[in-house]
Order: C-alpha cells, then sequence, then structure tokens
C-alpha cells in the first residue's frame, strides 16, 4: 500500500509477492531540490495519471496501475544540476507482455512529465518472469542443429548486398558453402524483392545446400530474411517451411519487438530466428534519452524469442568507447534469466581473420563471427575467403599464431598481406 494518495514512492521489499517491471533509468539535469518532485511526477505520468491532478482516480487504481519509485540516488556532478539514479515499479497489468505498450509506459506517454531519462535495464518480479519465454532454440539448439560444438560458429552474409537473382546468390551460397562455414545468412538490405523473392531463393539456395551435403557431406544452415509487414512476414515464415526451411531472419528493431514475438510464438518451434540490429542507431545512441544497447540488443530480443542477436560491431572491442555496453549486451544475451534459454550473440561488421583472436578472447566460445566482404572479397575468391575464417577460428581456438597458422595454410596467408600485414 502506497504511504500517501499522491506520493509514489515506495520500499523495494513491498513488490515481493507483486507482478511488476521494474525499470532502473539514468536521469539528466536535476537539481537536487526538484529531484523527488520531478521523478514522483514521471511515476504518475506513466501510469495513471498526468501533470495536473485529475478527478475519478480512485484508491483502487493508485494501488493496483500506479507506478512507483523504488529507488531514487541523486549524483552530484560538475554540471549546475545533478544526475538521478531512478528505479520505477510498473504494474505488470497495465501492459501484459506486449512490448510496445511496455515501452509506452517505461519510455513514452504524456511529454509533459518526461525526464531527460535514459532507460538502462529492466527487473522482471514476480509473473513477469514467467510471461516471457524467450527462444525456442538458443545456443544449445542451433549448436545442435549445425553439430559443432566447442567453438564459435562461423556466418557469412552474402555480399553483394542485394541487387541479383536467386540463380546467383545459390552459386555465391555454394562458393561459401565449399569453404565450409557453419551458417549463411542474406544482408539485412535484401528480403522479399521484386527481382529475388523469399520462395524463390529459399528454394534455390536449398538446391545449392542439397548440393554441397551431396559433395562435401554438410552444408550451411541458411537464414532468410523475411522482413516485411507483419502478415507478410507470417506469410513469409510459413512459405520458407514448406520449402524446407529451418531458419529464417528478421530486422527487429524496425519490425518491432511485438512483431518478432508473435512470429517466435507461432513458428518458433520449426524455425531458428536471427534478429538483426538494423535501426538500432536510432533509437539506443543518445546520452540523455532513449533506450541503452544492453536492454535494447540483449534482453529484449531474447525475451521476445530470437534465437541469435546480431548486435556487435568488432569496433566495439578493444576498450574503446562503448566497450562495456558490448560486454553487457554479451550478458543480456547469456545470464540466467527466468526460464529463457540463452541466444548466441553474433559479431559482425568489417571482421576478417585478423579480428577474429580479439573477439574470441573477449567474448568467448558462444558467439556467432560473421564476416561478409572477407569472405566474398577474398583476392582468391569466395571459397578461400570461407575457408581462412575457419582457419583463423581454429588457430583462435587451439591459441596458435595467425602467422604461424598461416604457414600452413594458403588461404589465410592471402587474407593476412590482403588487409593488415605485409608480407
Amino acid at each position: 500500500m502506497l504511504p500517501y494518495f499522491n506520493l509514489p514512492f515506495d520500499h523495494p521489499e513491498s513488490l515481493h509477492g507483486g507482478d511488476y517491471v521494474v525499470a532502473t533509468y539514468l536521469v539528466h539535469g536535476l537539481s537536487e531540490a526538484e529531484a523527488l518532485k520531478r521523478v514522483g511526477g514521471f511515476a504518475v505520468g506513466q501510469s495513471i495519471g498526468t501533470w495536473t491532478p485529475l478527478p475519478g482516480i480512485t484508491r483502487e487504481m493508485v494501488e493496483g496501475h500506479q507506478a512507483r519509485i523504488v529507488g531514487c540516488h541523486f549524483i552530484p556532478s560538475a554540471e549546475e544540476k545533478g544526475l538521478v539514479f531512478l528505479q520505477v515499479a510498473f504494474p505488470l497489468p497495465n501492459f501484459g507482455k506486449v512490448f510496445a505498450m511496455m515501452l509506452t509506459a517505461l519510455v513514452g506517454n504524456d511529454a509533459s512529465t518526461a525526464l531527460r531519462a535514459r532507460l538502462l535495464d529492466i527487473q522482471l518480479v514476480g509473473a513477469a518472469c514467467d510471461l516471457f519465454v524467450g527462444p525456442h532454440h538458443g545456443i544449445e539448439g542451433i549448436r545442435r542443429l549445425v553439430g559443432v560444438e566447442g567453438r564459435p560458429l562461423v556466418l557469412n552474409m552474402l555480399k553483394p548486398c542485394t541487387g541479383y537473382p536467386p540463380e546467383v546468390g545459390a552459386e555465391l551460397f555454394y562458393q561459401v558453402g565449399l569453404g565450409g562455414v557453419d551458417l549463411i545468412k542474406d544482408d539485412e538490405l535484401l528480403a522479399d524483392s521484386g527481382f529475388n523473392g523469399v520462395v524463390a531463393r529459399v528454394k534455390a539456395y536449398l538446391a545449392a545446400a542439397k548440393r554441397l551435403r551431396e559433395e562435401t557431406g554438410r552444408s550451411p544452415l541458411y537464414f532468410v530474411n523475411i522482413t516485411d509487414r507483419p502478415e507478410r512476414m507470417r506469410e513469409n515464415a510459413q512459405a520458407v517451411i514448406e520449402a524446407g526451411g529451418k531458419a529464417v531472419m528478421v530486422n527487429f528493431v524496425l519490425t518491432g519487438l511485438d512483431a518478432l514475438a508473435e512470429l517466435a510464438e507461432d513458428f518458433g518451434e520449426e524455425l531458428v530466428i536471427l534478429a538483426h540490429f538494423a535501426g538500432a542507431g536510432i533509437i539506443g545512441q543518445t546520452i540523455d534519452h532513449g533506450v541503452a544497447l544492453p536492454l535494447l540488443l540483449g534482453k529484449f530480443p531474447r525475451m521476445a524469442g530470437a534465437d541469435a542477436v546480431v548486435s556487435i560491431y568488432p569496433a566495439g572491442l578493444g576498450k574503446v568507447r562503448g566497450y562495456l555496453d558490448h560486454l553487457r549486451i554479451v550478458q543480456a544475451h547469456r545470464l540466467p534469466l527466468g526460464k529463457m534459454k540463452p541466444v548466441f550473440t553474433v559479431v559482425g561488421g568489417g571482421v576478417t581473420p585478423l579480428n577474429v583472436a580479439e573477439i574470441y578472447r573477449e567474448l568467448g566460445t558462444d558467439i556467432i563471427i560473421a564476416a561478409g566482404g572477407a569472405v566474398q572479397g577474398h583476392p582468391m575468391g569466395a571459397t578461400a575467403g570461407a575457408k581462412a575464417m575457419m582457419q583463423a577460428v581454429e588457430a583462435a581456438v587451439s591459441g596458435v599464431e595467425l602467422e604461424v597458422a598461416a604457414a600452413e595454410y594458403p588461404e589465410l596467408r592471402r587474407a593476412l598481406t590482403a588487409w593488415g600485414h605485409s608480407s
């Protein structure tokens, strides 16, 4: 029970036995004198009220639906106004498992009650922890499907990104598959286009996969990009299943978490789902607004049912700006979270054999290393590019220096001279 009708503060202990999503924020630009009033107004405005007192608000509405401040700590800064570390408990019945409504409550709604607040994380309390079932396959399921344990998986996103018909892509698929990669996906820029539709592409690429199995004994798992309007994504997912496909990709930030969750609920048992973070910079890159990347790209897609998430650029490694965010994304993919399975973190963007060892040292075994240009752009061709990536992973896991491994493998040796070594 709240201590006062119009003062939404409470102790964290009062949440025990209830069902909440507890949001943690970093609030900018508040003085110590105004902090309590401003954050209190925020909690009211993001739940049952607005900027001015309203008639018709009952005690039952307050106790059942008003958000509660359960943590408010002022942090003095060198600037004129300081920072506030804020935790707000939102009653689960206000939005259930609808991500759009949850985010409306957590970071949207009435601008007049808004703070300069960046959403850092959420905690699921009570029934909220069981409401989100997470991925159907996760790390173990994908490893089981491709038959690989004990090392990072290697993925190629086919390049060029778009502009070619299915038969051209199928030949690219075949050439890359000869190099031994574990996974192949469409680029995020290619979905269901008039010149290269989902159904035609799946059939052509799976025919190439069959050819590879007959010739080599194995073939990569193919993720087809089905990003579209929600109804069309469902149709595409069903078409992939009927064509014999086992995996799909969705640009989840721009299609929405609810669209991803619906796909996972309806097709997740039959299809492995790869969630791509295209567009995340629009939401997650500001300092004092928006949603922190470890939540946007880590916990949220896992809650929505993704089995793997493309979410990290290698430029974020090496202790540069954003380094901790990248590590927290990986933590959000792997740390225990209710009954939700851990998911693969996909590391892509500028990956070559030269930075594989660093990625492996920083992020460990349960990652997917994604290379595009380093495969198709290899001076000896796509098959050699795929082999060089596999050789680099083998060297990293074995603790062998690249130069030593390159003495044995011409594909790797040529990659080193092409992308960073003079000899």
